[in-house]
């Protein structure tokens, strides 16, 4: 069996560099563009080792960053990509969690991912008796390498494994490396809007998102929320703990038509009592969130109320006497009012003990964010009441089409040309605007029908489009003219 022999980790860096010589140039301009650096390192090299007293070397500027990483010892050598909490440049004023926290996000969130997937099933693994799970409570000091062993026997190694090690830097290895940044830089841009939507909710506690259909405000919702609680933006970076604490204090409802003050604030409900029917008052989940709110009120957490599709209900039969406690300005008892079933309250729906039976507010800790689509015609229009308590913000579709990210990637460019097209066309038609623009949510849809667009014309664009259209003198002329533009 052919062997390779193994000196030092000199040595072993001197050869890899130079079998790597055609593929260094592709890997030092990749990472230029996907990091935005002013220019590639200058050394030709992919590792780099100017230290004997180190056992280890990784690509030139990877401190903070996913790096290339190699490792050597007596009887092995691990190789691979690794996130390292260890080292911080001299001077910053960020700690190495900072640096390199956004690209364990990244990694986690495209852990499943196909080249990911391959990776792992080539025996690609976490390192050092560590799990991915524990990337999600990085701390200081942590170093995590994905890789492999390679075994070294009287300082020669097979050299199968070695020539299988440089394929896997060229390709594999490279391709999750770049995915990895470009899902960071991703969710940098994602970021950057989920901070100013999260600055919105804090200053004002309430928020609409309001925007066409599938523009995603509903998952946008619950990111504002993750990013409120943690300074994080995707429930699959959260640790189990966050995840149980983020349970605890976040609660989503959905409005309709039929929804009421009883099932919001409080109201009576039919029990059995004693073999009779009876009824008796029971707290709405809303006030029963609130309740829970001020009895935990020493935490340092929020509490996050999300209704979806607020328009959807009659908005002044379900908020009540709540139109007044719901403005940022009346928060907490001074806020406070009477609700309809004052007079009837029980030990079970008394609000707050301290201001006796009746009485209800909402707590300085408590957020509210709805969502809605303004063009739904079937609908309440809310109120300038009740338009001057909440911040408003639109979400457009182009702004979202990250969700995609990790669902679509084969077909993400022919998506976004097709969704452009159409939003441009809908915009110039008479009675329509961005309102009407069809969201990157539907082209998610290719995941299942793998990629096949004429399915996703069929069973779902199309039909959003007749209802735009619906009542217009040459419907159907209209949308054969937008369907051409869709598979032009």
């Amino acid at each position: 069996m052919p062997t390779i022999p193994i000196t030092n980790l000199k040595s072993l860096i001197d050869k890899i560099n130079s079998d790597l010589a055609d593929f260094i140039d592709t890997f030092r301009y990749a990472r230029k563009e996907l990091l935005n650096l002013k220019r590639a390192p200058a050394q030709n090299i992919l590792f780099k080792y100017n230290n004997e007293d180190r056992n280890w070397a990784i690509n030139e500027g990877g401190g903070t960053e996913i790096q290339y990483h190699i490792y050597l010892d007596e009887d092995k050598i691990r190789y691979g990509l690794a996130f390292s909490a260890q080292y911080v440049p001299f001077k910053n004023d960020k700690s190495p969690v900072e640096y390199i926290r956004p690209f364990v996000n990244a990694y986690l969130r495209i852990k499943n991912d196909p080249i990911a997937t391959v990776l792992k099933q080539k025996g690609f693994h976490f390192l050092y008796d560590k799990d991915e799970k524990d990337l999600h409570e990085l701390k200081y000091d942590d170093f995590y390498l994905f890789g492999k062993v390679i075994d070294v026997i009287n300082n020669h190694i097979d050299e199968l494994e070695y020539t299988e090690m440089i394929a896997y830097f060229r390709q594999e290895l490279f391709q999750l490396y770049c995915a990895v940044i470009t899902e960071k830089n991703s969710l940098s841009a994602l970021g950057e809007n989920i901070v100013e939507y999260t600055e919105l909710l804090k200053q004002n506690k309430n928020l609409i998102l309001t925007g066409a259909p599938g523009t995603g405000k509903t998952f946008l919702a619950k990111q504002i929320a993750i990013n409120l609680f943690f300074n994080k933006t995707d429930e699959n970076t959260l640790s189990e703990e966050e995840k149980a604490i983020f349970d605890q204090h976040y609660t989503f409802v959905q409005f309709h038509p039929s929804y009421d003050y009883t099932d919001f604030i409080e109201g009576l409900r039919a029990e059995e009592i004693n073999g009779q029917v009876g009824f008796s008052l029971k707290n709405g989940i809303f006030k029963e969130f609130c309740k829970k709110a001020i009895s935990q009120k020493a935490e340092n957490y929020p509490y996050i109320f999300v209704i979806d599709e607020i328009n959807r209900g009659e908005i002044s039969k379900i908020f009540g006497e709540l139109f007044y406690s719901i403005d940022p300005g009346y928060r907490g008892k001074t806020g406070k009012v009477k609700t309809q079933y004052a007079s009837i309250q029980n030990k079970d729906t008394v609000f707050d003990e301290t201001l006796g039976a009746g009485w209800f507010y909402i707590p300085e800790n408590v957020y509210i964010i709805g969502t809605m689509n303004d063009i739904d015609r079937s609908v309440e229009n809310i109120d300038f009441a009740m338009r001057r308590r909440f911040a408003w913000k639109e979400i457009k579709a182009e702004d979202q089409i990250s969700m995609w990210n990790g669902h679509i990637d084969p077909w993400k460019e022919e998506a976004e040309k097709k969704m452009t097209a159409l939003n441009r066309e809908i915009e110039n038609l008479p009675g329509l605007n961005s309102s009407y623009h069809i969201g990157p949510a539907y082209f998610l849809k290719l995941e299942q029908y793998q990629g096949d667009f004429q399915k996703l014309w069929a069973n779902h664009i199309r039909g959003i489009l007749f209802e735009y259209l619906r009542g217009y003198p040459d419907t159907e002329e209209r949308l054969t003219e937008l369907e051409n533009i869709y598979f032009s």
